[in-house]
């Protein structure tokens, strides 16, 4: 039940209507905490509704009527016995590490070729990082002392990365180093059947 925790913690915030709880979810540094479709959550709000976990309100805006949710008793008893549970460990799903941590021994004459995936990380990192600084002086977001430890959190993991990404792209534009390790010689027998497979290639081509 991981992503109606997380919708039930929105809630606990403020109530909230859809449209609320998909703005939490999607603002700029959303995903250094979770990544949830818009489309998942109604689903998901019907089911704990239909649980007994939030109710729903009825708030009167400009003649139309606007659903709101809060939390019921049950739903603050639930979230607080989330809280109380051992957290599980972090997926690391992250498609740019993959690509640096293949990129070698697959793209054999374009070892500078990765450094733009690295540039637009880099971009893309410090645009969130400038969120995350600005975030607890926008004058809007309600963020207490707890949540600003988790901000800082996400700034230093921030930071780290990109001194990552600046060394690895001096290193990158260096010499070539030898693997850290490869005791089956696999390294080598990849770049052996890549090139069998394009010299087979061209000759079925000619």
């Amino acid at each position: 039940m991981t992503i109606e925790y997380y919708i039930l913690a929105v809630i606990s915030t403020r109530p909230c209507t859809g449209y609320d709880i998909k703005q939490e979810f999607e603002h700029p540094g959303a995903g250094m905490y979770w990544g949830i479709s818009f489309g998942s959550i109604y689903p998901k709000l019907k089911k704990l509704e239909s649980e007994g976990f939030i109710e729903t309100l009825h708030h009167e805006e400009t003649g139309r009527g606007k659903k709101v949710y809060d939390l019921t008793s049950k739903g603050w008893r639930e979230l607080q016995k989330w809280l109380k549970e051992d957290p599980q460990p972090p997926i690391l799903k992250d498609e740019l590490l993959i690509k640096v941590s293949f990129w070698n021994h697959i793209m054999l004459e374009d070892r500078e070729g990765v450094i733009p995936h690295l540039l637009k990380r880099k971009q893309e990192t410090e645009e969130t990082l400038a969120y995350y600084t600005n975030w607890p002086k926008n004058g809007v977001s309600t963020i207490s002392e707890f949540g600003m430890y988790t901000i800082q959190y996400v700034q230093k993991k921030l930071q780290a990365e990109l001194e990552w990404i600046d060394e690895t792209i001096e290193a990158v534009k260096g010499p070539a180093k030898p693997p850290a390790q490869d005791p089956s010689n696999l390294i080598d027998k990849k770049k052996e059947r890549i090139k069998k497979a394009l010299e087979l290639e061209k000759s079925d081509e000619s």
